[in-house]
């Protein structure tokens, strides 16, 4: 079995693929107020304007909450297990998720991670976070 890969054509997502496989974090920003919001939406959350540009965000943050994986849910994990799911801070503000790469022992929430990209294949590029 594959691991389910992203669809790069998304309306919503397709911006911020092409930024990974760039290796760059990109997020809308509200045209009105300045609002950095991930993940991407219509309209922005504080200001409610329709609006927005895709800005690139240092590949950076705080490990604010993680959670480690012993079973797989789907069957197409089963051989990641275990993994661990980041939900990052970054010094940007957005938060975002991304799986943790390191030794399990070693993660704590506060504790400064940096983005990797790893680039699956000639099309695509995930974010893993790691403690720096």
């Amino acid at each position: 079995m594959t691991l389910p890969l992203p669809k790069l054509d998304s309306s919503d997502l397709g911006r911020f693929w092409s930024g990974t496989r760039a290796h760059k974090l990109l997020v809308q920003r509200c045209a009105r107020c300045g609002y950095l919001r991930w993940p991407p939406t219509p309209g922005c959350p504080e200001c409610l304007n329709f609006e927005h540009s895709w800005v690139e965000i240092r590949p950076e943050g705080t490990l604010y909450s993680f959670a480690t994986y012993h079973r797989a849910l789907d069957p197409r994990f089963s051989e990641l297990i275990p993994y661990t799911v980041a939900y990052v801070e970054t010094v940007d503000g957005p938060r975002m998720i991304g799986t943790l790469s390191g030794e399990l022992d070693s993660f704590r929430v506060g504790a400064h991670v940096i983005a990797e990209f790893d680039d699956v294949n000639h099309e695509v590029t995930l974010v893993r976070w790691r403690q720096s």
